[in-house]
C-alpha cells in the first residue's frame, strides 16, 4: 500500500481541526524539535534538541501518532530519515513576491 507524504494516515491525527504549533516533534530514536508551523501537508520543525540553528520540513504522512495531552508529534522514522529532508531555507509564513 502506498502512503501519500503529504497526508495524514488516518486515525494518526484525530483532532485534526486543531493545529500543533508548539508540540514536541519525536522520532522513533529520539527527539527532532517543536513544531513552529504547521500547514496541514507539513510541519516546519526548529530542530534545535538534534541540530541547534537547523529547521527541517516534515511531511505528515512520517506522523504515526499525535498526543495531544502530552502535546507531543510521534513519527515512525529515525531522525537519519529527517536529515534527507529539504532544509528550510526560506521562511514559509513570509508573504512570497508579487
Amino acid at each position: 500500500m502506498s502512503t501519500d507524504l503529504w497526508e495524514y494516515r488516518p486515525g494518526a491525527h484525530p483532532a485534526a481541526d486543531l493545529g500543533l504549533f508548539g508540540y514536541e516533534v519525536l522520532a522513533t530514536d529520539g527527539p527532532v524539535g517543536r513544531v513552529e508551523q504547521d500547514t496541514g501537508d507539513h510541519l516546519l520543525v526548529e530542530a534545535g534538541p538534534w541540530v541547534p540553528g537547523t529547521r527541517v520540513l516534515v511531511p505528515v504522512g512520517l506522523v504515526a501518532r499525535v498526543d495531544h495531552l502530552m502535546l507531543a508529534v510521534h513519527l515512525d522514522c529515525p531522525r537519519a530519515r529527517l536529515s534527507s529532508a529539504p532544509p528550510a531555507a526560506v521562511d514559509l509564513a513570509a508573504p512570497g513576491p508579487r
